[in-house]
């Protein structure tokens, strides 16, 4: 049937009006956008840096801007630049509210910028106590048999765990008497040195390989003193772990345990991966605890990642390698990958138990660097305070959800954050200084070995 005259007349005037309504409320929203981003009193725009997998990123910054909106109303929208230097120029120019960070790309959003460090990563590790006798004709073998004897206790053995070893003690062994060390190797070392003078000592332990040269005091001075692992035994262990939060990782060195390299000042004139020339963990670190040591390399390489450093010293195609160091988490033991340094990017693609076991047993931790500060949460100058706490405020009770601490785990392997400011990196400067590096070189290096990857894709 045919249109009337009528309805001819008033279809042009309803499709201009439809034109016109569409127009009106796109005007509205870029209005608004811009009201929004000029005052940022309802909205929070956060990168994350680069290194941060986008898939990864995309579901869990979807979960944490849908929990900030309905919580406090901030309007939070994330997204993964380019490079490192995009992060901090959109800082400086205003284009970005908030960013999670490595130290060094912070220091420099610090330096030209006036970007604020606000919160830390905090990464949890498992810490258990254990008790160590010698091991020999009418030594103690038992927590029973210590009772009346003297044991070494470390002054700096974490509270909670002396309170667990202290209670387990004197259950078990009354009368039992403490002899104050200064740390857990040197109660180690009152044992197995200074005949007598005690009959256990205490210490702290992480999980570790059975050849490392971390995880608990006797261990450290394994390092120092050969023979002191075949001499004393673990008596006693505490059945669960305490949590603890760090706001550190390292750098450490590794090495075959069936090679001749045993100390740092072993590793002269041999051939050496590091992970990669920016890494902070994998090479900044490791190389100024080597030179510190006075170890002068032999055939030097970079093997393009963490595991690879590790694949590279277990095949023996490299007397040692550096990457970065971490005591396992609970995660990490529920899944049985046995460490949390690098060696787990290894064993966690292995299906076989009895692999995971040679892995960490032929490749050992010889030595940890300095500590190296978490990725940090900073805010560009000028970022209203008002704003921040707002956020803040929403963000920590995010982190108290289980899906905030499943998200939190994904972005950043971590399990929480600490406050903190700009004084927090004085010393990382001063490491970096004294090595002779620039944080405007590691952010340099960054960006070209991006550029890289990218011609490669």
């Amino acid at each position: 049937m045919a249109d009337s005259p009528g309805s001819a007349r008033w279809l042009p005037r309803i499709g201009w009006t439809l034109v016109l309504l569409v127009f009106a409320v796109f005007v509205w929203g870029l209005n608004r956008r811009a009201r929004l981003e000029t005052t940022g009193e309802e909205l929070v725009r956060m990168l994350f840096v680069p290194s941060v997998e986008q898939g990864t990123l995309v579901q869990r910054a979807d979960d944490l801007a849908r929990f900030i909106r309905e919580d406090s109303g901030l309007v939070l929208r994330t997204e993964v630049p380019t490079s490192y230097a995009a992060v901090i120029q959109a800082l400086g120019s205003g284009q970005a509210d908030v960013a999670w960070m490595p130290a060094f790309a912070y220091m420099i959003a610090h330096s030209r910028y006036g970007a604020e460090a606000k919160l830390q990563v905090v990464r949890s590790a498992d810490l258990f106590g254990i008790v160590v006798t010698r091991i020999g004709a009418r030594e103690p073998e038992s927590l029973a048999d210590l009772a009346g004897r003297t044991i070494a206790v470390p002054e700096s053995l974490n509270p909670d765990l002396r309170s667990l070893l202290v209670a387990e003690l004197d259950r078990s062994a009354p009368g039992w008497l403490e002899v104050s060390a200064a740390d857990d190797r040197e109660a180690a070392r009152m044992l197995v040195e200074r005949s007598g003078a005690v009959d256990a000592a205490l210490s702290s332990h992480v999980p570790s390989g059975d050849n490392d040269f971390v995880g608990d005091g006797r261990k450290e001075l394994e390092y120092e003193r050969a023979g002191t692992l075949r001499q004393t035994r673990v008596v006693y262990t505490t059945p669960d772990p305490v949590e603890i939060l760090k706001n550190y990782y390292h750098g450490c060195v590794y090495a075959r345990t069936d090679s001749s390299i045993r100390r740092l000042a072993d590793l002269n004139g041999a051939r050496f991966a590091f992970s990669d020339e920016t890494s902070t963990s994998g090479h900044i670190f490791p190389r100024m605890l080597l030179d510190r040591s006075g170890v002068t390399l032999g055939r030097v390489y970079y093997a393009g990642g963490h595991p690879n450093v590790i694949q590279a010293v277990w095949d023996g195609k490299a007397d040692g390698g550096s990457a970065f160091y971490s005591p396992p988490n609970e995660q990490q033991r529920r899944e049985g990958v046995l460490v949390g340094d690098a060696r787990y990017l290894i064993t966690r693609r292995m299906n076989d138990q009895t692999a995971r076991e040679a892995l960490v047993r032929d490749v050992r931790v010889l030595a940890l660097s300095d500590p190296i500060p978490n990725d940090l949460c900073a805010v560009r100058a000028g970022f209203p305070p008002r704003i921040w706490e707002r956020f803040q405020a929403s963000f920590d009770r995010f982190l108290e959800t289980q899906l905030g601490q499943d998200a939190f785990f994904d972005l950043l392997a971590g399990v929480g954050v600490t406050r903190t400011d700009d004084s927090g990196y004085d010393g990382f400067r001063a490491a970096l200084a004294t090595a002779g590096i620039s944080a405007e070189g590691l952010l340099e290096a960054e960006e070209a070995k991006l550029e890289r990857r990218k011609g490669d894709s």
